[in-house]
């Protein structure tokens, strides 16, 4: 019988979509998510983590090692052997007050209903907890694209993406640094800090460096322009990067 899940049904079948600025499937760019962690002041010892939409559960070695528990959740079983459990981020399975730290690394943007999803965490959360998200931003240029994009026709409704050479995704929507701050406030979280990643300032202001259509030796020599100058850009705007950076905290 079919999945009625189309989500679910579409990253069953195309695994090599799931990217992350993080790594994608099989990579994991375990320094980048360090530094990270540390410029949002984010500690991992003796923590309770709760991973949302975690694939392979990359983020486990990390909690781990800082001698933390861990606790994947995803609705697509992608790897067995390490703490894992098949759930809904719209149903968080646990009682109040669960968790210390909660991550959700690049899946928020696929959950159709992300208030409730926002209510959910806030509510595992235990007071003083806080909850570490990366999404994709489409509060630049790359948000014009994709509404015009999607408007048009040439994709359908919350399926363009200017990563992966533009290939369609599944419920794609167009997070905003805006739109985050409110889902997230509404939940109860105060303070909300963002910080945007200046590898990805080239695509958020110039997503066509990654059209299928694109020479590869321009698109090479605008990768090489984009990481000169993309920390630059980004902090003094740092929605022009394609991915946001979130620490959202949970009052004590």
């Amino acid at each position: 019988m079919p999945d009625e899940n189309p989500i679910r049904a579409f990253y069953e079948q195309h695994p090599r979509m799931v990217s992350s600025p993080f790594g994608g499937v099989d990579s994991w760019n375990r320094e980048l998510f360090l530094s990270v962690l540390n410029s949002l002041n984010i500690t991992l010892t003796g923590k309770r983590v709760l991973d949302i939409g975690c694939g392979r559960g990359l983020v486990e070695e990390v909690v781990r090692d800082a001698g933390g528990a861990y606790l994947g959740m995803d609705f697509v079983c992608s790897r067995k052997g390490f703490p894992f459990l098949l759930g809904d981020a719209h149903h968080l399975p646990f009682l109040e007050n669960r968790f210390d730290v909660v991550f959700c690394i690049d899946a928020f943007e696929h959950f159709p209903n992300p208030q409730r999803t926002a209510h959910e965490i806030y509510r595992v959360l235990t007071p003083g907890g806080l909850f570490f998200l990366s999404a994709p931003n489409y509060g630049n240029v790359a948000g014009l694209v994709k509404k015009y994009c999607e408007k048009s026709g040439a994709y359908a409704k919350d399926s363009w993406a200017p990563f992966g050479q533009w290939q369609p995704q599944e419920l794609e929507q167009a997070l905003t640094q805006s739109g985050v701050r409110r889902l997230f406030s509404r939940a109860g979280f105060s303070p909300i800090r963002r910080m945007g990643y200046g590898v990805e300032a080239g695509l958020g202001i110039f997503p066509w460096m990654d059209h299928p259509r694109m020479p590869d030796r321009i698109r090479f020599r605008l990768q090489r322009l984009f990481r000169a100058c993309g920390p630059l850009i980004v902090k003094l705007w740092p929605g022009a990067s394609l991915h946001l950076f979130w620490r959202m905290d949970k009052p004590a």
